[in-house]
Parts: C-alpha cells; sequence; structure tokens
C-alpha cells in the first residue's frame, strides 16, 4: 500500500496532476493484469519472422497466418511513422 501526495499551485493543477496519477495507475495495473511486452515491436516482427516458416494444415489456415503476419508488423511500424521515418 503507498500513500501519493498531490500539490500543486492551483486547484486546476492539483486535478491534473491527478488525473496523470490515475492513469498511469491504471496502465501499471493493466500492465501487471495483461502482461507486458517490452521492445517496441521488435518482437513481433521476429515473430513475424517465425510465422514465416509456419505452414497452415490447408489454405484457409494459410490465409489466417498470412493476416497475422501483416497485422503484427503494424507496431514496429506506427513506432517508425510516429518518429517521422
Amino acid at each position: 500500500v503507498a500513500v501519493i501526495r498531490v500539490g500543486g499551485a492551483t486547484e486546476v493543477e492539483v486535478r491534473e496532476k491527478k488525473d496523470r496519477i490515475d492513469d498511469a495507475m491504471n496502465a501499471t495495473r493493466a500492465a501487471v493484469a495483461e502482461g507486458i511486452l517490452p521492445g517496441g515491436g521488435v518482437a513481433l516482427l521476429r515473430a513475424g519472422r517465425a510465422l514465416k516458416k509456419l505452414k497452415g494444415g490447408n489454405e484457409d489456415q494459410q490465409v489466417g497466418i498470412a493476416i497475422v503476419r501483416k497485422a503484427i508488423t503494424w507496431p514496429a511500424r506506427q513506432i517508425a511513422i510516429n518518429a517521422g521515418l
């Protein structure tokens, strides 16, 4: 259990800081509950390489594998876009 004291020059500033702390705590709780994957999307790109070698049992499975391979590239792509690359 922890107590976080928030102060500020105005009531608006205090509320804003409290909201930021609440957001951080909720993100931390979600990470603990659901897990996190560090690496900025690199792990997903590596998983895509592993999926490239995977062969489905039929055409539908191959389509599914291709969809997942394409989808998991987007986190890293979005990071690059956000960075202006």
